[in-house]
């Protein structure tokens, strides 16, 4: 069967964006591109009618929580309720519904309890170990907003994943994994189908940058993604690391670019927090950058591997980088300009780090040999096609 058409379900969406958002609408683009039908559903309380953000996504109109307490909790119920209907109305007319998975709630089982043989999940991480990777930020506690904030962030989505989690999981009609250790742990979750394609990025989104060569201070960025504390992504492993060198501040200077929670990050002379900057404004910091790094602490949620956005963006810009998990997309190739750690708490050997940059450097056409390497391995548009044909291949056999 050909020309699928595909419902693109995503509930957290952004008129300001985010990097899950952009990938969501990437996703959605190329797999029109390898011949689907496939249509972006945003459910947003952000507009107050249906508005188009570009030709393949609309977002749609759910209200806005007016709970004076656990206003989290009510907005996901909101969500919910609102996929529930829109599901509703388009069942017949689609061919598949696509998730990017929005946790697990009594709700979501309902939904795949009634309309599963037509629903694709699509999972980034260990779902309960993640949120309990995530309890140190909400604490129990017995004043009142600690006790709020534990309950609604902390309590209620880990009661929802051993309730619900597996019982969503076996009623639909397979899951997209991003590795295949995610995609093994849905599988014992109780998947029927298991799809793994890692991530992918916009290749021709992205400058390449020039090669400066090292001259010290290493100058390191590290792109943080999401607006919350992610203890996963190392930032503390990678200060206790410069921290454990001899004159941190001769020899290394850190960029961190994003949101930034207060306190999230210790002060260091050799810490400069620039904030959150747009893709030009990241464009020009990078060309007097030398090295990019990636996750360093991914076993805080129990996991060995991963398919992190930042990684793919450093090779498409050409920048080299060094990280700690395993990537699905990385090959022996990669070691020109990818230098791996151990995924656990032992200091990153910065010299190590240093000597690698100095070495990759030293090759001027290093950029354009990590660009080619992007385009071949991780466009979305090789991505998507792999995934278009595995969901008709999954089509088909139901």
């Amino acid at each position: 069967m050909n020309n699928l058409s595909i419902k693109y379900i995503f509930t957290s969406p952004s008129l300001k964006g985010s990097s899950v958002q952009t990938k969501v609408i990437n996703q959605i683009k190329y797999l029109n591109k390898a011949g689907a039908n496939c249509e972006g559903v945003f459910l947003s309380s952000e507009v107050s009618e249906i508005t188009p953000l570009n030709e393949f996504v609309n977002l749609i109109p759910v209200k806005k929580c007016k709970w004076k307490y656990f206003r989290s909790i009510g907005q996901k119920i909101i969500l919910d309720k609102a996929t529930h209907d829109y599901i509703q109305r388009y069942y017949l007319i689609s061919d598949l519904l696509y998730f990017r998975f929005p946790g697990s709630s009594f709700l979501l089982y309902k939904i795949s309890k009634k309309f599963g043989k037509k629903i694709i999940s699509e999972h980034q991480s260990k779902e309960y170990e993640e949120i309990k990777s995530l309890a140190n930020n909400n604490l129990f506690g017995l004043k009142p907003s600690k006790f709020l904030s534990w309950f609604q962030y902390n309590f209620v989505p880990i009661l929802n994943e051993k309730l619900f989690g597996r019982l969503f999981v076996k009623n639909i009609a397979g899951v997209v994994a991003v590795t295949k250790e995610i995609g093994e742990y849905q599988e014992n979750k109780g998947a029927k189908e298991v799809i793994v394609i890692p991530n992918g990025i916009s290749v021709k989104s992205y400058d390449v940058k020039k090669n400066i060569g090292l001259k010290l201070p290493l100058k390191i960025i590290f792109l943080k993604g999401t607006s919350n504390n992610a203890p996963w992504n190392g930032l503390d492993r990678l200060i206790d690391s410069i921290d454990n060198i001899l004159n941190p501040h001769q020899k290394i200077k850190l960029l961190i670019c994003g949101h930034i929670i207060s306190g999230e990050i210790p002060e260091r002379s050799y810490v400069e927090i620039v904030g959150y900057k747009n893709k030009l404004e990241i464009d020009q910091l990078l060309q007097d950058v030398h090295i990019g790094v990636s996750t360093l602490s991914l076993f805080k949620k129990e996991l060995k591997e991963a398919s992190t956005l930042k990684t793919r963006e450093y090779i498409a810009r050409g920048l080299p980088f060094f990280y700690a998990y395993n990537d699905p997309d990385l090959n022996e190739e990669s070691k020109e300009f990818a230098l791996e750690f151990p995924n656990d708490d032992s200091h990153i050997d910065m010299e190590k780090v240093i000597e690698f940059a100095k070495k990759a450097l030293e090759d001027q056409d290093l950029p354009q040999k990590m660009r080619k390497y992007a385009e071949d391995h991780l466009d979305y548009e090789v991505k998507m096609e792999k995934l278009y044909n595995q969901l008709l291949k999954l089509k088909d056999e139901n």
